[in-house]
């Protein structure tokens, strides 16, 4: 998404002040300003090892609403950041996963024993909605994440867990509401949360364990091609 050079200091203004005390990286992946690992360890680690497939931006800005109620909502774009967001995403996910010993081990390589994560990034919104006096700034985060089994006879991997994790949080209506990048930290700290609890209680890291379906309509017998 891009944003119009004359909007960016709007939604950054109350963002650039407290950097002054911190590091100036913009950078959610490296900068906690922006974001802090949630302090999440399985109780019962697994011993299946786990790829990550490069991550999926699947996030279409044409789809976005222009208003809220008759006011317009203007959106942040990713020029904010010092890289592209699926590449922090992607690095926050990996951290996560390595930290929380959900899988025994995080594998550089999709090997026929290992199973395959393929996270796909379908939100990351930021930006702002105006009112009667003042505005809301708001941040929208959300994954789908599968995992594909082990390769089986046929060359084709089981899909083990298919979820989609995600949260929102908007701001007080004020005329200096707190900028949207702020709210990148509890949105994503709460998403990364949900994903790890939920890998943990499908148990699609533990083998001999039986699978917990989070859907009905999301059958864990499906299959699909090893990507």
């Amino acid at each position: 998404m891009h944003l119009p050079r004359n909007v960016l200091p709007l939604l950054a203004a109350g963002l650039l002040g407290a950097c002054s005390s911190t590091s100036q990286i913009a950078d959610f992946a490296r900068n906690d300003l922006f974001y802090v690992d949630p302090t999440f360890v399985t109780k019962a680690p697994g011993d299946r090892p786990v790829f990550v497939a490069p991550i999926v931006d699947a996030r279409d800005a044409s789809k976005l609403p222009t208003g809220d109620r008759g006011f317009p909502i203007v959106y942040a774009g990713d020029e904010f950041w010092e890289r592209p967001v699926p590449e922090m995403f992607a690095e926050v996910l990996g951290r996560g996963l390595a930290q929380s010993q959900l899988f025994a081990r995080v594998d550089d390589r999709a090997s026929a024993n290992a199973l395959v994560l393929k996270p796909t990034l379908t939100s990351f919104t930021l930006g702002a909605t105006q009112a009667i006096a003042g505005r809301a700034s708001f941040a929208d985060v959300s994954v789908r994440v599968q995992v594909f089994g082990p390769t089986g006879a046929d060359g084709k991997r089981t899909l083990l867990h298919d979820q989609a994790y995600g949260g929102r949080l908007a701001s007080d209506v004020d005329f200096q509401p707190i900028s949207p990048y702020r709210l990148v930290a509890p949105v994503l700290h709460s998403t990364m949360q949900k994903l790890l609890n939920g890998l943990d209680g499908s148990n699609v890291a533990r083998s001999e364990v039986p699978l917990y379906a989070e859907s009905a309509e999301l059958p864990v017998e499906a299959t699909a091609t090893r990507r």
